[in-house]
């Protein structure tokens, strides 16, 4: 049943709405709208607004270029390695299981979802536009498919039918087979003439297949559940102005534009959907017309028909007391109209869906600010440097000249080409006099320069980072590099760290808290490139969600030098424990340090190269035991005769109880023959045929005892000889020899 929308019902719910939208940062424009918009500008390189016709209009690029610098540094450090978080366990018990969701949340990550483009947009967006979003959920989608199938037999129909998903036949046909009928023809004659019995007749008919074929159409729904993770554009988000964090805010808001079709998609009733107002999109997307200014002059879409209209949907998340009991309660509101006063939807929720980061926090306030911000009038002053250099060499090229009104002819004047002539009435030098421009580049370039390292001391972004200064190498000793290096490598780091800590390990956070609600059902991911069932509802409460971030001193080379440097030392430690694990250094450690270099050197999957000593301890044989000593020999002998003797005993023992059990019985049967031909009596054979199953029964547990003796004798052997051999391991450690009974211990 299509759900209905409450066009009246719950004023004060809508009031609530209406206002919190009102109120909140980015609605219709304000200071946060124009602030994020000048920096789009800046980023595309539009104008400044400052242009004169006729001059030159150049504009720098220094807010791209920092940005566009600053992301592959920040997107290495994420994607270096394939495990971007990482799950530690509470309690030692919890280890193995560790493993399993840390693969886990990165396969949802990466390949439910498109990680690498998910951090690109989010991390971007806070660079150029102060904070960049996320949503993340649980989709419980469906997805509906038309299938065609022709000559399906009645196996293939019935095996097509049984499925989970939900199938609506659209149309069916059924066809005569007329292979299989023939062949029932044939199979029933040759039947008729063989058997002369009608029911087993019926039950050959029975067996034989049904020579019909279906031709269907059928409708599939799938329903398929999963983590979903979705960039949102920093205008459509909205939250109340004093909010802080996103999970301590008191309203937000996603505010989306909906054709009325998708709607209707949503499961709302169509009369319904067709009542609400149609939204003026370009009132609002200011911040989406710059974004798209560059590829379409007017990026505004003109519905085709009625279902195509555009719908303002605000996807509300406020605190309100729906029950009246003086609390507020988090609610997830869905509402249309401009001020939301349309309430589609009203259900309780568990949290904010949304993650936010900024590159730069500002204490005490959710906005940070963003590297855009730091550039922009640098990106000012250098276009109106760049343009004024640029008009003072036109002007040196193109020099203005005094002339006697009427001894010079204009046209000529006004052309200029290499050759071209101007005519005039008097001598040139009496007529024309050239006006020199003066030369500004020897002010101009130092100023330029300047501007450059105010950008690079600001945003951290300098061209000896980017290998693009050629003197760096040539006029810097060896220390200078790497202490310049290390320096402009600290603002990133930082960005880094902060990215980290906030909003994708928020991320990963709610993803895990979602997986551990809602992912009831067994999944087989590969780990460790073994393909292991997981299931994630047995998580609860296992596990401490912490973001693994590739930061380290120095650059990735220089961290690759130290590990080597680091695994050398291992190795010598290793050797002198005389190849052991222990007591400083382990196998696990030293495959940490080889992961490490395997992740600088920018190969993601470790197990391609070095096995973790953990599985390769499981996958080897145990190894043999030592050599018997003589002394050990002889007592092994000793027990085995032994054991031998008393196997002979029990076999003996049941010979001797299966022949006096054979004696009695045949003694029996005597007796009873001479009662018969003595009395010529009838006898209840029953009963003597029940007695001797019982005699039979008697011996089989007797055989059965024998067995168990012997296997238990057996193991008593198998057993002895591993103490003896573990014992005499562990007397070699202790400094003694193995000894035979009686004998005392003698210290080497």
């Amino acid at each position: 049943m299509a759900k209905k929308i409450k066009f009246s019902e719950d004023p004060e719910l809508r009031a609530v709405i209406g206002k919190q939208i009102n109120n909140a940062l980015g609605y219709l424009g304000g200071p946060l709208s124009a602030a994020r918009q000048k920096s789009l500008e800046y980023y595309l390189g539009d104008k400044l607004g400052t242009e004169i016709d006729g001059r030159s209009q150049v504009v720098s690029t220094d807010v791209a270029d920092t940005v566009e610098s600053m992301l592959p540094n920040l997107l290495r450090i994420f994607t270096a390695s394939d495990k971007v978080v990482r799950c530690d366990p509470v309690t030692a018990e919890d280890v193995p299981m560790a493993d399993q969701a840390t693969a886990y949340l990165n396969h949802v990550f990466y390949k439910e979802n498109d990680g690498f483009k998910l951090l690109y947009n989010f991390f971007k967006d806070a660079l150029i536009e102060k904070n960049g979003f996320l949503k993340v959920y649980y989709d419980e989608s469906e997805r509906v498919e038309h299938e065609t199938y022709k000559n399906l037999t009645e196996d293939e129909y019935y095996a097509l039918m049984d499925t989970d998903d939900d199938i609506e036949k659209i149309s069916e046909e059924e066809i005569v087979d007329e292979k299989v009928k023939g062949q029932n023809e044939e199979i029933i004659a040759r039947a008729e003439m063989e058997i002369s019995d009608p029911a087993q007749l019926e039950i050959i008919k029975a067996q034989l297949p049904k020579p019909i074929l279906h031709n269907c159409t059928l409708k599939r729904t799938i329903k398929k559940g999963g983590i979903k993770v979705e960039s949102v554009t920093p205008d459509e988000f909205l939250i109340n102005r004093n909010a802080k964090t996103i999970d301590d805010a008191d309203f937000i808001a996603q505010r989306v534009y909906l054709t009325r079709s998708e709607i209707i998609q949503m499961g709302f009733d169509e009369e319904d959907v067709m009542q609400l107002p149609t939204a003026q999109v370009s009132l609002f997307q200011t911040e989406s017309l710059i974004r798209e200014r560059p590829i379409s002059a007017f990026p505004i879409e003109t519905p085709t028909d009625r279902s195509t209209e555009k719908i303002e949907i605000y996807e509300c998340y406020v605190r309100y007391d729906h029950d009246k009991d003086g609390i507020a309660e988090l609610r997830k509101v869905l509402s249309a109209g401009v001020d939301g006063s349309f309430i589609l939807e009203n259900m309780p929720c568990d949290g904010m869906p949304f993650v936010s980061v900024t590159p730069i926090p500002m204490p005490h306030r959710f906005y940070g600010r963003s590297i855009s911000e730091l550039v922009e009038d640098i990106q000012l002053m250098k276009s109106t440097v760049m343009r004024q250099l640029l008009d003072n060499m036109y002007l040196t090229n193109n020099n203005r000249v005094a002339i006697m009104d009427g001894m010079v002819n204009m046209d000529d004047l006004l052309t200029t080409r290499p050759g071209g002539v101007v005519r005039t009435k008097q001598p040139p030098n009496q007529v024309m006099t050239p006006l020199q421009a003066q030369p500004i580049s020897q002010q101009a370039f130092p100023l330029l320069e300047y501007l450059d390292s105010v950008r690079e001391a600001r945003t951290g972004v300098s061209k000896s980072m980017q290998g693009l200064d050629a003197d760096t190498l040539d006029a810097k000793t060896a220390t200078g590099v790497n202490s310049l290096m290390t320096q402009t490598q600290m603002r990133s780091e930082l960005i880094a760290r902060i990215f980290a800590e906030t909003g994708v390990k928020d991320l990963f956070r709610k993803m895990f808290e979602l997986m551990v609600k809602y992912q009831d059902k067994e999944k087989i991911i590969m780990i460790h490139n073994k393909y292991v069932p997981v299931k994630p509802t047995e998580w609860r409460d296992r596990f401490n969600v912490s973001v693994v971030v590739g930061l380290g001193t120095g650059s990735k080379e220089q961290q690759i030098v130290m590990l080597n440097n680091i695994l050398e030392r291992q190795l010598q430690a290793f050797q002198l424990q005389g190849g052991k694990e222990f007591p400083m250094v382990t196998l696990q450690n030293m495959y940490n340090t080889l992961s490490k270099i395997i992740e600088n050197a920018g190969l993601k999957n470790v197990e391609s190269y070095f096995v973790n000593p953990e599985l390769g301890k499981q996958m080897m044989a145990p190894p043999e035991p030592p050599p018997l000593t003589p002394i050990e020999k002889i007592e092994f002998t000793r027990i085995d005769a032994e054991n031998k003797r008393k196997i002979a005993d029990l076999e003996l023992q049941y010979q001797e109880l299966s022949q006096k059990n054979q004696e009695m019985l045949l003694d029996f049967e005597a007796k009873i023959k001479d009662i018969a031909l003595k009395y010529n009596t009838q006898l209840d054979t029953a009963k003597i045929k029940a007695d001797a199953e019982l005699d039979k029964m008697i011996m089989a547990d007797n055989t059965k005892i024998l067995e168990k003796a012997e296997k238990s004798a057996n193991m008593f052997s198998d057993q002895l000889k591993g103490v003896n051999g573990s014992e005499r391991s562990n007397q070699e450690r202790a400094g003694t020899k193995p000894l035979i009974p009686g004998q005392t211990i003698i210290r080497e």
